[in-house]
């Protein structure tokens, strides 16, 4: 990714964002997972969904080369994204949000539904159900704790890929791409930073009336969700229970993936996420099954 870094006042603070792919059309606007930032897209994922719409990234506040804190809620994250694309004077948007993105993506909706025509959930849960699960507590810690780049990069490959040959390798090959960019590149967010974005996820996990659970039959627009079929990191059950909370959800499980299987199988992905985008709900029910989970070849 070559994207030049821009940067727009929101809320009194700038926050910097790119623009790739096509100048018209409705942008995919990407939200991005802990301790990330844009540089920490995978290439073979955002190139390809440049080729066919305008594409968004942005760090929101307090992360890579924005400027203002960390917000403590994924309400406060959410507030920032609005308040990006007023600024950009952008009205109508899709809206892919990863890991605790997504969670944050969630909350984008119930502010401004009517910036939002599709929505992708990728990775990602509800806040807190009876029926919520958790991962692994080492997975996480590794992935909160380390500082170094090579101790996030271990991180990466150990919460988001499987530990077999064939997970190890799609994460060494990944992260290979991630860090190809290296001109005008931040680096991951620190551990003391990270811990706010802990705190937003914790208040995630303590039942609220205006959490997303509470409010999910607000979502009637149309939602794609999906994950790898063996997440580590957000368990895979959390994915398939927010499809089947959501009204009008499809769900696609990736085999032999963890937490980064859009990554891993960036172009079955983009070509999943056209469908979604492109076509129409006939066309959808069609292409990726509904009900049952959708498990791929």
């Amino acid at each position: 990714m070559t994207a030049v870094t821009q940067y727009a006042l929101v809320n009194g603070i700038k926050l910097a964002y790119r623009r790739l792919g096509h100048d018209s059309g409705i942008p995919l606007v990407l939200m991005m997972h802990f301790r990330g930032n844009m540089d920490f897209w995978d290439p073979a994922l955002i190139n390809r969904l440049a080729k066919a719409r305008p594409i968004l990234l942005f760090d929101n506040a307090g992360v890579g080369k924005s400027e203002g804190e960390v917000p403590t809620t994924f309400k406060g994250w959410a507030a920032n994204v609005i308040g990006l694309l007023e600024s950009l004077g952008i009205r109508q948007i899709d809206l892919l949000g990863y890991s605790m993105g997504g969670a944050a993506a969630q909350y984008v909706y119930l502010l401004a539904p009517y910036m939002i025509r599709k929505l992708i959930l990728a990775g990602t849960r509800t806040s807190q159900t009876p029926n919520s699960v958790g991962g692994p507590p080492h997975i996480f810690k590794e992935l909160a704790g380390s500082v170094t780049e090579e101790e996030f990069k271990a991180a990466i490959a150990l919460s988001f890929f499987n530990p077999t040959p064939h997970g190890q390798a799609a994460a060494k090959a990944s992260w290979s791409r991630i860090v190809s960019r290296t001109v005008d590149r931040a680096p991951h967010l620190s551990p003391g930073l990270g811990k706010r974005q802990v705190e937003a996820f914790i208040n995630f996990t303590i039942p609220n009336p205006e959490h997303p659970y509470e409010r999910i039959k607000e979502f009637i627009i149309p939602v794609f969700v999906a994950n790898g079929d063996n997440d580590l990191l957000i368990p895979t059950v959390n994915t398939t229970e927010l499809a089947t909370l959501l009204p009008h959800a499809h769900v696609h499980v990736y085999p032999n993936a963890g937490h980064g299987f859009l990554f891993q199988y960036a172009g079955l992905f983009v070509k999943h996420v056209e469908l979604f985008l492109d076509g129409g709900e006939a066309e959808w029910d069609t292409g990726l099954a509904r009900r049952p989970i959708a498990r791929l070849a």
